[in-house]
């Protein structure tokens, strides 16, 4: 068991694993600042995420970005405790140009760094400033642009994961369904707006075994085929976004059986779909779900789950 710490550190976290550059500071368990640039204009000429762009914009966001946290919060960065910035999983450019500015700050200011993994930063993202709810074994559901996981948290340093996606993961399958039917930039978030459950009936390929690894390649393909042969697109975009959900509940659902655990959470950009939040809140289990402000990427879910493993 975790010894009980003397003190509660205050914590200047970095976030910029992808295309969003992000800034927070925690302070007596609590998020007091965070903030994020995100660059959707950037990006619709593209209709995705450009590499490069994204880890010059992190370089130029960075700077101002702390500018702005130290005289909003009136913090001085003495005062920080650790520093926190993501190492994995990202693009590399991107998690290279945050991990500099992280190492610079530390040899400047002297203070200790702490390494996240972004990915169980979005598992524990629930419990931003909600740590007492925190128990352990429980599921969490990570759904994103670029993971699709579902682990079992014995607690924060053990855990397996009981599946994940061999190949697109769903926020990714999304985007590009909802490009392919000429929604607006990003893909996921027009189908969540078009979204009607009256208009789901197209037919779709079956799910697969509870057991089996979550795949949505196969199920994109196909709702391209259907794209060509249907004008309707509010009722491919629903359909389409009806089975990815399902596939996610159905899984949910049979690890629920599985395991005997607390609760079950859900974080991740995927996880403010408006569908996904309905149904995932019928299990059977008590469910957290993140908050909408805490969904996509983010460095308060940085300062916490540093806080929580300092």
């Amino acid at each position: 068991m975790k010894k009980k710490r003397k003190f509660n550190p205050t914590i200047l976290a970095i976030e910029t694993s992808c295309d969003d550059t992000s800034i927070a500071i925690l302070k007596n368990n609590k998020i007091i600042f965070n903030k994020t640039i995100t660059c959707y204009d950037t990006y619709k000429r593209y209709q995705g995420i450009i590499p490069e762009l994204a880890a010059r914009s992190h370089a130029d966001n960075l700077n101002c970005l702390l500018n702005d946290v130290l005289n909003t919060t009136k913090i001085n960065i003495k005062e920080i405790d650790y520093i926190a910035y993501t190492n994995k999983p990202g693009l590399i450019g991107c998690l290279n140009v945050g991990k500099i500015f992280a190492k610079t700050l530390s040899y400047l200011f002297n203070k200790p760094l702490i390494p996240i993994d972004h990915m169980i930063a979005h598992a524990f993202s629930f419990c931003i400033n909600k740590n007492n709810i925190l128990q352990y074994p429980f599921l969490a559901l990570d759904v994103s642009g670029g993971h699709t996981i579902i682990y079992l948290f014995k607690s924060i340093n053990e855990y397996i994961i009981v599946n994940q996606t061999t190949d697109d993961a769903i926020g990714e399958a999304l985007d590009k369904i909802g490009n392919e039917l000429g929604l607006p930039y990003p893909g996921g978030i027009s189908l969540d707006k078009i979204f009607n459950k009256l208009k789901t009936n197209l037919p779709f390929i079956k799910h697969n075994h509870p057991t089996n690894d979550f795949s949505f390649s196969g199920v994109k393909t196909y709702a391209k085929n259907l794209i060509n042969k249907n004008e309707d697109k509010i009722a491919i975009g629903s359909s389409f976004l009806k089975w990815c959900v399902d596939e996610l509940i159905n899984k949910i659902k049979w690890y629920e059986k599985c395991y005997d655990v607390k609760f079950v959470s859900i974080g991740g950009g995927v996880a403010a779909n408006t569908y996904l939040r309905s149904q995932i809140n019928k299990l059977k289990s008590k469910v957290y779900l993140v908050d909408k402000k805490y969904c996509g990427d983010n460095a308060a879910m940085i300062a916490n789950l540093a806080n929580l493993i300092a």
